[in-house]
C-alpha cells in the first residue's frame, strides 16, 4: 500500500537524530583545548573507527541518491568506476601513508611545499579549498531538495536546520567528536541501504526470484560493454577515471590525508585506508543493486511510479523512501540520508579550517599563541559553514549552480595527482619543471572542455568529460618530468630538505 505522507513518528525520529549527533560531539567539548586534540586528537584514535569515518566522509549524499539513479536510468556499468579502488588503496599504503605519518604535521599540501615551493603549496590548498567548499554547498542543496520533495517540508529551513546542526557538533566536538559521529553515521548509512533493498524485493506482490529476474532480463545487471569510444562512457573511461578519481582522494584530500594521521600508529593507519576501501565498494554495489531492482519493482507495477520520474531517475530512490518504505522506517532512512551528508560536510568544515590555519594563519602569524591559533580555528569552522548554507540557498533559486560547480572542480583540480607522483617518485623533477607541466596540463584542460561544449572541439578529440582529468595527470606528469630535464639539467632533489 502506498504511503504518501511523512508521518509524526517519522518526523520524531529524525529530530532524534538530530539531537543524538549535536549530544554525542559535544560529549567531547571539554577535550578541544588546542589545535593538536581539535585537528589529530592526538593521534590516538583507534583505526576501525577512523576507517568507518573515512568511508562516512568519501560517501556522501550523492551516493545515496545518484548510484540508485544511474542504474535506474542505464545498468550497472557505472560500477567499473571502483574496480581500481583497492589498487589506488594499496599505492597509498605503500607510498603515501609511510611519507605523510613522517614528514607531514598537518597539511596534506606541506609535502608540495618541501618538494617544489611555496607556490606548489598554495596551488594545492587553494584547489581543495574552492572544490570543497563549492561541494558542501552543493551537496546540502540536493540533500535538502531530495528530503524536501518526499517531506513537503520548506527546503530553505531544511538548509538551515542541517547546515546549523553540522556546524554546531564539528565546532564543538572537533575531528574526535567528527570521527565518533561518522561511525555512528557510516551505520546508520548502510543499514538504510540495507532496509531499503529488503523492502524492494520482499514488499511488493512478487516474489525477490521475479524481480530479480525482470531486471536480468531488461539487462540491468550488464556490467561491462567493450565497444570503446572517446565520446562515450563505457567500461575503458570508467576504470580509468576510477583510479585517477580515488587515487587522486586518497593521495591529496585532506580529508583523508588527515585521517592517515590519527592514529598512533603506521600499521592502523593502513587498516583504516583498507576498511574504509572495502566499505566504498560494498556500498557502491548495494546503491547500484538498488536502482536496478528498483526498475523491476515499478516496471511490474505500472503506474505506481509517475511518469515524470523515468525522465528524473535521481529522484526516484528518494520518491521510493517517501510513498512505499512503511512509517517509522521512512525517518530512519531519511536519517540515513542525512548522515551521508552530514558526515561529509563536517569532515570538510574541520578539514577546511586545518588548512587555512596550518597553510596561511600560521605563516602570517608567526608569533601567534596557541590560544589564538585554537580560536582562529573553531572561528573558521562557523564562517565557513554559514557561507556554505548561503551558498547553498542560492542554489535554489540558480539551478543549474550545482553543475556549474561541478565543472569548475574538474578545471581547478586538474593535474594535482601527477604533481604528487612527481614529488615522490622523481628526483630528477625541479620546481621549474612541474610548474611547466601543471600550465600545460591547465591549457590542455581548459581548450579540451571549453572546446567540447555544443560541439566545438576546435580540432580537438571530442573526449567523454570523464577523461579529462586522467589525461590532465598523464600531461602533467610527462611534461613535468622532462621539462624538468630541459630547463634544469642536472637537478637531483635532496631527499634531507623533506625533514
Amino acid at each position: 500500500m502506498e504511503k504518501t505522507v511523512l508521518t509524526v513518528f517519522d518526523a520524531v525520529i529524525i529530530i532524534f537524530y538530530f539531537v543524538f549527533i549535536i549530544w554525542l560531539a559535544a560529549r567531547f567539548r571539554r577535550r578541544q583545548k588546542d589545535t593538536g586534540h581539535y585537528f589529530l586528537a592526538d593521534k590516538n584514535l583507534p583505526g576501525w573507527a577512523v576507517g568507518m569515518s573515512m568511508f562516512a566522509t568519501i560517501i556522501s549524499s550523492w551516493s545515496f541518491v545518484a548510484l540508485p539513479g544511474k542504474a535506474f536510468k542505464n545498468d550497472l556499468q557505472y560500477l567499473m568506476v571502483i574496480s581500481t579502488l583497492m589498487l589506488s588503496a594499496y599505492l597509498t599504503a605503500a607510498y603515501f601513508i609511510p611519507l605523510y605519518r613522517k614528514k607531514i604535521k598537518l597539511s596534506a599540501y606541506e609535502f608540495l611545499e618541501k618538494r617544489f615551493g611555496l607556490t606548489a603549496r598554495i596551488y594545492g590548498n587553494l584547489a581543495f579549498l574552492i572544490v570543497h567548499f563549492g561541494k558542501m554547498s552543493a551537496i546540502l542543496y540536493l540533500l535538502s531538495m531530495a528530503v524536501s520533495s518526499i517531506t513537503g517540508w520548506d527546503i530553505y529551513l531544511l538548509i538551515a536546520s542541517i547546515g546549523a546542526a553540522t556546524i554546531l557538533y564539528t565546532y564543538f566536538g572537533g575531528i574526535e567528536g567528527v570521527v565518533w559521529s561518522d561511525v555512528m553515521q557510516g551505520i546508520l548509512l548502510l543499514a538504510s541501504g540495507i532496509i531499503a533493498l529488503f523492502f524492494i524485493l520482499y514488499s511488493a506482490p512478487f516474489t525477490a526470484d521475479e524481480i530479480f529476474n525482470h531486471a536480468y532480463t531488461a539487462g540491468k545487471f550488464k556490467l561491462i560493454s567493450w565497444e570503446f569510444s572517446w565520446g562515450k562512457p563505457g567500461f575503458y573511461v570508467f576504470v580509468f577515471f576510477g583510479f585517477n578519481y580515488f587515487f587522486q582522494k586518497y593521495v591529496s584530500d585532506q580529508t583523508v590525508v588527515q585521517r592517515f594521521l590519527l592514529s598512533p600508529t603506521q600499521k592502523k593507519a593502513k587498516t583504516a585506508l583498507w576498511l574504509s576501501s572495502s566499505i566504498i565498494i560494498f556500498v557502491w554495489i548495494l546503491f547500484m543493486s538498488l536502482g536496478a531492482l528498483l526498475w523491476a519493482f515499478y516496471d511490474l507495477q505500472p503506474g505506481l511510479l509517475p511518469e515524470a520520474f523515468y525522465k528524473q531517475p535521481d529522484a526516484v530512490f528518494p520518491y521510493f523512501i517517501g510513498h512505499q518504505i512503511p512509517t517509522g522506517l521512512t525517518g530512519l532512512i531519511l536519517s540515513g540520508l542525512l548522515a551521508a551528508t552530514m558526515s561529509t560536510l563536517s569532515s570538510d568544515l574541520n578539514s577546511l579550517s586545518a588548512i587555512l590555519l596550518d597553510d596561511y594563519y600560521i605563516k602570517i602569524r608567526k608569533n601567534s599563541t596557541e590560544k589564538q591559533q585554537f580560536i582562529f580555528s573553531r572561528t573558521n569552522v562557523l564562517i565557513s559553514g554559514g557561507l556554505a548554507v548561503i551558498l547553498a540557498m542560492g542554489m535554489t533559486e540558480i539551478k543549474s549552480m550545482a553543475d556549474a560547480a561541478a565543472n569548475f572542480v574538474a578545471l581547478i583540480a586538474g593535474g594535482i595527482l601527477g604533481m604528487y607522483l612527481l614529488g615522490l617518485f622523481s628526483k630528477r623533477c625541479s620546481p621549474k619543471g612541474v610548474y611547466s607541466g601543471l600550465v600545460t596540463g591547465m591549457v590542455f584542460i581548459i581548450w579540451t572542455y571549453v572546446g567540447n561544449q555544443n560541439g566545438h572541439h576546435w580540432g580537438a578529440i571530442p573526449l567523454n568529460t570523464l577523461w579529462i582529468g586522467v589525461f590532465a595527470n598523464v600531461i602533467v606528469l610527462i611534461t613535468g618530468y622532462f621539462s624538468s630535464r630541459v630547463l634544469t639539467p642536472g637537478y637531483l632533489y635532496d631527499e634531507e630538505k623533506l625533514n
